[in-house]
């Protein structure tokens, strides 16, 4: 709450940054806190949605990079439909990770929700052990996840107890055959962009 506090001088260089590269008005964000009041994940994160905004709008790029909130944000779109603004924070959230990514500042503490992202993203790319283009394979997924961070028996309770109930099927899924190759062009175009 001491950040939300915090006067701010005009709009920081780091804020110009974010706001461009996620074509959002951050500096809009009058801290209502209606984002925070919806997002399903925000009894994990360290700070609120709202308070990485106005870390943002005071250019503190160090903390932005060290908070696990971005990295915990699964992109629902809650905050966005509830934000007075139209600021959608998940799109903010996925700039900051790629930011982070990119200059390499990524915590330690963190190095396991990266990897799990990337291997998510590998997945919806149509990686061939872990899944069909465009479509998760979350058995596979976990399996692959275990192996990189060593984990192999946590939470196999949760594990079973899904299999059970049909949320982690054995076999993945296959993407529709008009679907092929779509979901590779949309990565294609993102490299292209993000080149540029």
């Amino acid at each position: 709450m001491s950040t939300v506090n915090q006067p701010v001088k005009g709009k920081t260089s780091f804020c110009r940054e974010i706001e461009e590269k996620s074509h959002q008005n951050i500096q809009s964000c009058y801290h209502c806190m209606k984002c925070a009041g919806g997002c399903p994940m925000n009894f994990a994160m360290d700070h609120n949605n709202y308070e990485i905004l106005r870390m943002i709008q005071l250019g503190e790029k160090d903390k932005v990079y060290k908070s696990n909130t971005p990295w915990l944000c699964v992109g629902c779109k809650t905050c966005a439909v509830r934000c007075p603004n139209g600021i959608d924070t998940s799109k903010v959230m996925d700039t900051i990770k790629m930011e982070t990514i990119a200059e390499d500042k990524i915590p330690a503490s963190h190095y396991n929700i990266k990897l799990f992202y990337e291997l998510f993203l590998d997945s919806m790319k149509g990686f061939p052990v872990i899944g069909g283009e465009g479509r998760n394979y979350e058995l596979g997924l976990m399996g692959l996840y275990k192996l990189c961070t060593g984990t192999y028996f946590a939470d196999m309770d949760l594990g079973k107890e899904m299999t059970k109930r049909g949320k982690m099927p054995f076999l993945p899924h296959n993407a529709l055959k008009r679907r092929k190759g779509e979901i590779k062009k949309i990565f294609q175009r993102a490299k292209e962009k993000k080149v540029r």
